[in-house]
């Protein structure tokens, strides 16, 4: 009698160890992420950089030496690239860039761990989204939702603008700027790869809330908190977006609209 007991509970006890441990790991990992974000931000950019690397070998430790699902790997895998990206461009030589090298540079090395992230996985380009398949139809999609959602995000930071008065010249040069490498940049890290496998480990629900979380984290940079709230709804209409076209350029869209609208027209407007 009593071993039958002790042998059910033992049973119960490794099936919520098999579901839970999973999840687990992922809200630990989220955690790590929300803590070394924080500190990087708040408390020293030197011991923010000094944790960055601890977490980095310590997510490449447990994948490599305990036995995960493959899925569930890949989620922990990805996520550990936001930590190599605050090493990467924490070494950048910034005394060598001027302002408008600032973008180019720092996402370029956004862009860089992705493609090399695809590269050693030989990760199709049709699964990160990379299709030019009804690509006006998306690119008009996304600009149309990059208006409002950047309108919303000015009343909320009123950033100073980035140039003493409105031009053309600089209002196409912030639009590239945010296309072809925040947009791009971003997206292809946090929809293609970390969404994408967050949803392959958790679940489409559970990888875009998840996705969208961890977006919003890596935002803390801007030290407000209606700002985190801005960009975790923005990260559910990006990933949403993203899950139901199966196209990037929705996303790529928003996100270079929304910026541009926040940086190189509000600014500018007297409201």
């Amino acid at each position: 009698m009593a071993l039958n007991v002790t042998l059910r509970l033992a049973g119960k006890l490794s099936f919520y160890r098999f579901r839970l441990t999973p999840l687990f790991s992922i809200l630990s990992v989220i955690s790590l992420i929300f803590t070394v974000e924080y500190i990087f931000v708040y408390v020293s950019a030197v011991l923010g950089i000094i944790l960055s690397l601890a977490c980095a070998m310590a997510i490449y430790a447990v994948t490599s030496l305990i036995n995960l699902k493959r899925e569930v790997s890949e989620a922990l895998e990805t996520t550990a690239l936001l930590f190599i990206y605050v090493l990467m461009v924490s070494s950048l030589p910034w005394f060598f860039f001027g302002q408008e090298l600032l973008i180019p540079a720092v996402y370029s090395v956004v862009l860089g761990i992705c493609l090399a992230y695809m590269y050693q996985r030989n990760i199709p380009s049709e699964r990160m989204g990379l299709t030019m398949a009804n690509w006006r139809r998306h690119a008009l999609l996304g600009s149309i939702l990059g208006v409002p959602a950047g309108l919303i995000e000015y009343f909320i930071l009123r950033p100073t603008p980035p140039y003493p008065d409105f031009r053309l010249t600089y209002f196409f040069q912030i639009l590239f700027y945010m296309t072809l490498f925040v947009g791009l940049g971003e997206e292809l890290l946090f929809r293609s790869l970390i969404q994408t496998s967050l949803e392959g480990a958790y679940g489409n629900k559970a990888g875009l809330l998840l996705g969208a979380l961890i977006f919003a984290i890596m935002h803390l940079t801007w030290r407000s908190i209606p700002e985190l709230i801005f960009v975790f709804f923005a990260g559910l209409i990006l990933g949403y977006t993203f899950q139901k076209t199966g196209s990037l350029i929705t996303p790529i869209f928003m996100h270079a609209i929304n910026n541009t609208v926040l940086m190189a027209v509000m600014p500018f407007l007297p409201v």
